[in-house]
């Protein structure tokens, strides 16, 4: 049997009372303690639609340009190169897919689309004008 030398055993002892004792304090976002203003971009959003949205940003979905073969609808939200919102769905196969937006006026809008990143879409409409989305 090795036997260890009793400062062996202090410094383990010491050790595992550094390592426990660095784990970072977590901050958890609730509903109550949600500040807006720090959400500078979203201002204009209700706070339900921020935690909604801050809630599908946090689940593990494949959702990229490297996605397998598959056909999946998404719910999609973006804007144009002016920042007009737009919302609507996407119909993917793969990389590239169809889908309709809906502006701010109520106008339904067909694109086609393809992934451009995580969570990321490029739409393009037939008159050649353009949106990127954000999938939700």
């Amino acid at each position: 049997m090795i036997k260890n030398p009793p400062c062996a055993l202090v410094y383990m002892a010491l050790l595992l009372f550094v390592l426990w004792g660095c784990e970072e304090e977590k901050h958890i976002v609730t509903y109550n303690n949600l500040d807006l203003s720090e959400l500078k971009d979203h201002e204009h959003l209700s706070k339900d639609s921020i935690i909604c949205y801050i809630i599908s940003q946090h689940q593990e979905v494949p959702h990229s340009a490297d996605s397998a073969d598959y056909e999946s609808h998404y719910d999609v939200v973006g804007s144009d190169k002016e920042g007009n919102m737009v919302t609507g769905y996407a119909d993917i196969e793969g990389k590239h897919g169809k889908g309709a937006i809906e502006d701010d006026m109520g106008n339904e809008i067909e694109v086609d689309v393809e992934w451009i990143g995580k969570d990321r879409l490029a739409a393009k409409d037939q008159e050649g004008n353009n949106w990127e989305l954000v999938v939700e």
